[in-house]
């Protein structure tokens, strides 16, 4: 019963996020995860949501929760570098996306962005190889991957200093 109660908050939860009522969603997903702690799915979500508020460190929070409870949820792991980032805590996120890399198996765009990400924090790191390395990789999967090519023109402005 309470689960069936927990997942009705929780859909209720989505819905309101997906009409771009993120205040109310919230209360929802807490609704949710006071009838059931371990509900990683709304734990993640309410992530995305802090995200959407731009509250970054309660965004973490989240995330930081659904890998206490389920560590080999890829897409936490993906969210938290992506806040790391956000943060500035670029050598964490580097590490971050390095899990997430190396967990994840396919080759699609949440892995060519991955790689994005992790270059995006060394470029930020001031190590322009490897980020110039990982940058190439992303566009051997897509040549057209505008955010790569436009990130590899930095690292050649800075190359040029």
């Amino acid at each position: 019963m309470a689960i069936k109660e927990a997942e009705m908050y929780y859909k209720q939860a989505m819905s309101f996020l997906e009409q771009g009522k993120v205040d109310k969603s919230l209360k929802f997903f807490d609704s949710a995860i006071a009838i059931d702690k371990e509900y990683v799915s709304a734990w993640n979500d309410k992530g995305v949501a802090f995200m959407e508020l731009g509250n970054y460190d309660e965004a973490l929070k989240c995330f930081e929760e659904v890998i206490r409870l389920e560590p080999g949820d890829n897409m936490a792991w993906y969210n938290r570098g992506y806040v790391l980032l956000i943060l500035e805590e670029y050598q964490e996120a580097v590490n971050t996306f390095d899990l997430f890399l190396g967990r994840y198996s396919k080759k699609d765009d949440f892995y060519k962005y991955g790689l994005y990400l992790r270059a995006q924090g060394f470029y930020n790191l001031k190590e322009y190889d490897q980020s110039l390395k990982l940058i190439k990789e992303a566009l051997k999967i897509d040549k057209k991957f505008k955010e790569a090519r436009d990130l590899m023109a930095l690292i050649g402005k800075e190359s040029e200093k």
